[in-house]
């Protein structure tokens, strides 16, 4: 591992977009952005002939870019060998610009990939096994460092060809003053006794409802309907079958139940400019779920929130949810795969991953190593719970959940699960109807 010390640095926090299922920045970067920050790189170190030049390109609005930049300003400086420039891509398209420019050879040296397409590029080998140089000295991580629910697609039988950047477990957040002025119980409380249960989760949403408030807002993306099939001790694959066993049938059914008689409202129906956390904020909702990317801004705004992870049917605790994950990956036709690599390692490493997360963030560190940098912060008061969710959790592509394995899976079968949501379809009629798109799709991408 490297000795060399990396000067300390401030970090820039921001608020980020929600993408999909998880919390993501997806803002377009613009040209005269990009253009800005390669300038900023480039005078770190000039133009030496004895430096080894490194391209890295990720898609990210205006404040994260300067995150991203701090990071890589920090491995400018703590070497002298490899000089990394940063290039801004805009959002819209990114995931296809980069597939594109990656087969036709005119992609960066290291790339930001997202978990829904990591799979595909395996496939087609365009990007770079990295097991072999984590376990070298040359690399600023080590396998072992990162958990376990954070490598999803980006870790096969045969090797690494991604390492999560940080990471965003999925829990609960809720208002406890709103509970208490309803005379509700602590959900902390319930979950310490091992009582976080279904029944008594119901309880309180029906008790929001009755104050004229939802009690929880269900998104539509398939992963946290499956956070909800774990919870209940179920699975949604059979080996590589897209299969929900019965407990996953009862907590689907749980699921649209509570959408129909108004304690759960669908996140997919609500109006234009009430996201979830527009819904929370206002006071209009019990329970929202989302990863660590809310936090920032709830607390800048003084909104009182906590976190809680998901209720179980029998009161066990943190069974498996949802950890939203991105990937730095490798160019494999890059001209220098090694220095390419050690970035990597740096900036997936404990030192890239400090240069970006301090105080009150927006992601959790993918690497157990600096899990300070969130306790310390005490925001909210139960931060442990998201660490803990971290550590039990899964990243899509995992034996829990292979959807990411499949281009176009996810997508594919949340349009066959919005007709239960949206039009009150029966259950167990949707469910075939989604199995039967799940092995359509994967017959497909065979």
């Amino acid at each position: 591992m490297k000795k060399k010390l990396v000067m300390t640095m401030t970090s820039i926090m921001t608020s980020a977009v929600i993408l999909g299922g998880c919390g993501a920045a997806g803002g377009a970067g613009s040209t005269s952005k990009a253009e800005d920050t390669k300038s900023s790189s480039e005078a770190v170190k000039g133009n030496s002939g004895d430096v080894v030049e490194v391209s890295y390109t990720s898609r990210g609005n205006a404040d994260e870019i300067k995150v991203y930049q701090q990071a890589v300003d920090a491995f400018n400086e703590s070497q002298d060998k490899i000089h990394v420039t940063f290039e801004a891509a805009p959002g819209d398209g990114y995931n296809q610009q980069m597939i594109t420019q990656l087969a036709g050879g005119t992609a960066s040296d290291v790339i930001f990939v997202e978990d829904t397409s990591i799979s595909q590029l395996i496939k087609n080998g365009t990007i770079s096994n990295m097991k072999d140089f984590l376990a070298s000295d040359a690399s600023y991580v080590k396998e072992d460092e990162f958990d376990n629910g954070v490598w999803g697609a980006s870790k096969t039988e045969d090797g690494i060809y991604g390492l999560s950047v940080d990471c965003n477990p999925v829990v609960m957040y809720y208002s406890p003053k709103m509970l208490k002025d309803l005379g509700m119980e602590d959900p902390q409380e319930l979950f310490e006794k091992g009582e976080w249960t279904w029944d008594k989760f119901d309880e309180i949403c029906a008790a929001l409802k009755a104050d004229g408030k939802s009690g929880m807002i269900q998104s539509g993306d398939n992963t946290r309907l499956y956070n909800w099939v774990f919870a209940n001790g179920g699975s949604v694959w059979d080996g590589d079958t897209y299969k929900f066993d019965d407990k996953a049938k009862e907590a689907l059914t749980y699921v649209c139940d509570r959408l129909k008689d108004g304690r759960f409202v669908y996140g997919g129906t609500l109006p234009d400019g009430q996201g979830e956390d527009a819904m929370f904020m206002s006071g209009q909702t019990g329970f929202i779920v989302a990863g660590r990317w809310l936090t920032k801004t709830f607390n800048e705004e003084g909104i009182d929130f906590d976190y809680i992870p998901y209720p179980t049917k029998d009161g066990s605790k943190y069974t498996p949810a949802q950890v939203c994950c991105g990937y730095l990956c490798v160019n494999a036709n890059s001209k220098h795969l090694e220095e390419a690599m050690e970035f990597a390692s740096f900036y997936c490493g404990a030192k890239g991953q400090e240069a970006r997360i301090q105080g009150v963030g927006t992601s959790v560190p993918s690497v157990n190593t600096i899990d300070n940098l969130l306790l310390d912060s005490k925001v909210p008061e139960h931060v442990e719970h998201i660490l803990q969710v971290r550590a039990s959790g899964w990243a899509s592509g995992s034996d829990l959940v292979k959807d990411a394995l499949y281009p176009g899976f996810a997508d594919a079968v949340k349009s066959v699960f919005e007709e239960a949501y949206i039009t009150g379809a029966d259950a167990e009629d949707v469910l075939v109807k989604a199995e039967e798109k799940g092995a359509e799709i994967i017959a497909e991408n065979k």
